[in-house]
């Protein structure tokens, strides 16, 4: 098991030894954005063994990790990750750019637009989303940017 946080072994699941590294790498970074983000970035797309960790563990883990990480709209490796059922991902990419744009923008009428979009969003949900609870705490930090 890793020294940081234990998962479970099944069949077909993440190399141990990559995870291990990873999660030994993510405690030395010690808290620092940067270099965390690097890491995950680095050690994705994950490699399957035939016994290896969960692989829906690892991912909980992984995105704990990234919603410890500052918001930064345009870095692709913050986006949530995707589950059996969560929000639609062409309708939650299409929110995010027109709140993204809201947010890279000094006028007040595009920031209050956005703002209003996060509010008025009713995302559908499908087979394979992005993971719902990410979604939400990710809109939740752009209205506070927004704010």
């Amino acid at each position: 098991m890793s020294g940081v946080t234990d998962f479970d072994v099944s069949l077909r699941g993440y190399d141990r030894y990559t995870v291990d590294t990873l999660v030994k790498a993510v405690q030395a970074a010690a808290g620092d954005p940067d270099r965390i983000a690097a890491l995950i970035a680095e050690a994705e797309p994950m490699t399957v063994a035939l016994r290896g960790y969960d692989r829906a563990q690892v991912d909980a883990w992984l995105a704990s990790c990234r919603t410890l990480l500052p918001l930064v709209p345009d870095d692709p490796s913050l986006r949530p990750t995707i589950v059996l059922r969560g929000y639609r991902i062409a309708d939650t990419e299409a929110l995010f750019a027109t709140v993204e744009a809201g947010l890279g923008d000094d006028d007040p009428f595009r920031r209050a637009a956005a703002l209003r979009a996060i509010a008025e969003a009713r995302l559908p949900v499908s087979f394979r989303g992005y993971d719902r609870g990410q979604v939400d705490a990710y809109l939740r930090k752009l209205a506070e940017a927004l704010a």
